[in-house]
């Protein structure tokens, strides 16, 4: 006769499968080599020129949702005229200063740029900022279905792109208060800087290290938020929810991001500098329009390239 198979006890079969819960150092060492297996970032060039693939790839797609937000601006929110005026006033200032060189064209790009996205109204600006998150969400979802090899149309990706619309407006608020450190250290330093009682060198140097140092919180806590944008843009997927997977997304990978994301605005300036300043010393009557373009493409350029990146730590 075949003996029979004890089974183990109750007790037996409890103690067997329960899971051994690791520490906090064991739990932290134990994600830092899952980091260490993934596959590593690509360049900010590489990443740079995947970009302008990708946009050359779906141009008529892409360069259609550009054109449809470029319209609606103009319609709404009067943007190349604000640019229009913008300019003017800085072409006055040159003019009355005798700026006629590469260094005072420089320093009205500089001028132009700053005031981008000012509205001369209170609900024109109101209006800038609705279209904008809009195109974010046109742009993101046209990306997410371009790059998985799906077809896709202008009209559709304005109709089926705002379902999550109050989702990405929460994390957009969040990103908004983590910028507050950043602002408020902003302000204080053009205080101290232009008081007259307390506008001494030691305050000011105390308050330029409180500033650097406010902007560096900003800074580590917005490069995880921002990727936020991208994952509460998935179906149902909670704001609390998308904040913390982008945290997980760039832990122990916070300075490498900081670093790419710190280039991006870099170069669009560079880029833009090349091309306007230029048109500033020798056509200037085709500025305001030349620079509005710009602008909207490099929006499109933005999200392109911060999606592509949000893949690439994915991987």
């Amino acid at each position: 006769m075949a003996k029979e198979v004890k089974k183990p006890s109750k007790k037996r079969e409890a103690v067997a499968g329960r899971v051994r819960k690791l520490s906090k150092k064991q739990a932290k060492g134990k994600a830092k080599k899952e980091v260490k297996t993934r596959k590593p970032f690509p360049g900010s060039f590489k990443l740079t020129w995947q970009v302008v693939k990708t946009l050359k790839q779906h141009w008529k797609t892409l360069g259609g949702i550009v054109l449809v937000y470029l319209i609606l601006n103009i319609i709404f929110a009067s943007g190349i005229s604000n640019v229009s005026t913008t300019f003017s006033n800085i072409k006055a200032d040159l003019n009355a200063s005798g700026g006629q060189n590469l260094w005072h064209a420089a320093g009205g790009f500089a001028s132009l740029v700053g005031s981008s996205g000012a509205s001369g109204s209170s609900a024109g600006s109101a209006l800038q900022s609705a279209l904008f998150v809009i195109e974010s969400l046109v742009i993101i979802w046209a990306l997410r279905h371009l790059l998985s090899g799906q077809a896709v149309s202008v009209k559709l990706a304005y109709y089926r792109s705002m379902m999550p619309l109050i989702p990405f407006l929460l994390v957009i608020a969040v990103i908004i208060i983590q910028l507050l450190p950043v602002s408020i250290g902003a302000t204080v330093l053009a205080a101290i800087a232009t008081s007259v009682f307390t506008g001494t060198s030691v305050a000011t140097a105390f308050s330029a290290v409180a500033f650097v140092l406010l902007a560096m919180w900003s800074l580590y806590m917005v490069s995880s938020s921002i990727f936020a944008l991208y994952i509460v843009t998935l179906p149902d997927m909670q704001p609390r929810q998308a904040l913390r997977s982008a945290r997980d997304l760039v832990r122990f990978r916070r300075l490498i991001v900081i670093r790419k994301v710190l280039f991006l605005p870099l170069l669009i300036l560079v880029t833009m500098g090349v091309v306007i300043v230029p048109l500033i010393l020798y056509a200037s009557s085709i500025v305001p329009a030349v620079f509005y373009v710009l602008s909207m493409v490099a929006i499109l350029f933005v999200h392109t390239y911060l999606y592509s990146l949000y893949r690439g730590m994915l991987e």
